[in-house]
């Protein structure tokens, strides 16, 4: 079964992805800060993370360049969903490793179909 680590500093946000992750399906673990992420991604090696940027102290771009520059955590796939979406946000959030972006508000639907598009990918 397909794993993922939800990361947001926002607990009403964790818990609308992960309902709506977990019914799809998927194992979903929460993380509510950076640390909590990168430590959760060393240790269970998940699918897939969903992450947001703007969280204090760690934020998601360093986790995001953090994972992506570990040879153990490299290979897993980043989803960043932010509400960040001033010009060129998008392009720094792919130069730090991440391999989708979404915008908030995003629909849980979104990103199941998101997290989807990316098993398919793996697949093919």
């Amino acid at each position: 079964m397909a794993t993922v680590v939800l990361v947001d500093d926002y607990d009403s946000q964790r818990e609308i992805y992960e309902l709506a992750l977990s019914t799809a399906g998927l194992v979903v673990h929460q993380a509510a800060s950076g640390e909590e992420a990168i430590e959760l991604a060393r240790r269970l090696q998940p699918d897939v993370v969903v992450l947001d940027l703007a969280m204090p102290k760690l934020d998601g771009w360093e986790v995001c360049r953090r994972l992506k520059a570990d040879a153990a955590t490299r290979g897993i796939a980043i989803i960043i969903v932010t509400a960040h979406i001033a010009p060129g946000i998008r392009e720094s959030a792919e130069r730090a490793g991440c391999d989708a972006y979404l915008t908030k508000p995003c629909l849980p639907e979104k990103l199941i179909a998101t997290v989807r598009d990316h098993f398919r990918r793996e697949a093919a």
